[in-house]
């Protein structure tokens, strides 16, 4: 049980985020983005797609501000309130990251990249219960990311729910097989399905 805990300490989250392709074509560079902002300063997706420039860029603050702009021309830009959120993140803003996850799933449902970046905010502040309805629920539209799967697994590892964690990491090494720490989950899984024995 001592290496299960360990185990559990020393567990990475590897919580990976993929971008929304823009509803126009993406720029690219800062200086290309801010050019298509100055020829229609009202069309929200150029607005979004300087946001995507200074995100690639490091520049989260800056990315912060078009986002916000984008959403500001066009209330229901789901996309636009998924890559705030991302920015936020990166700037410590996880409380406000959540807020904007949050409406970027009010606004679709079936948004499973905001709804499992919902669940990597939750698993930041440690707030398990709702990272773990989110992963589901981003789970449940899409299955077949495995990395969903094992940041799943070690919430619930976190709380001792060792049925729920073997299903999810076997989830992942299904997804996986040849993950750089498949192994080391692959034994993990095995100390895990002694300790319910």
């Amino acid at each position: 049980m001592t290496r299960i805990k360990k185990l559990n300490i020393l567990a990475v989250f590897t919580v990976l985020f993929a971008f929304v392709a823009a509803p126009a074509i993406q720029a690219q560079t800062i200086a290309d983005a801010k050019e298509e902002v100055k020829a229609m300063p009202d069309d929200p997706p150029r607005h979004y797609n300087l946001g995507i420039a200074y995100y690639k860029a490091g520049q989260y603050s800056d990315a912060i501000g078009s986002f916000q702009k984008a959403i500001e021309l066009k209330e229901d830009y789901k996309e636009a309130y998924y890559n705030l959120g991302l920015s936020q993140e990166k700037v410590r803003q996880t409380s406000n990251a959540i807020k904007s996850y949050q409406k970027a799933t009010q606004l679709d449902a079936n948004y499973a990249d905001a709804h499992y970046a919902l669940g990597g905010a939750y698993q930041k502040l440690k707030r398990t219960s709702n990272a773990i309805r989110s992963y589901r629920t981003a789970i449940r539209i899409n299955d077949k990311k495995a990395n969903w799967h094992y940041n799943l697994g070690i919430q619930y590892q976190t709380i001792a729910d060792y049925p729920n964690a073997i299903r999810s990491y076997e989830n992942y090494l299904r997804l996986a097989p040849r993950a750089r720490n498949a192994q080391s989950i692959k034994d993990l899984v095995a100390q895990l399905k002694d300790a319910v024995r």
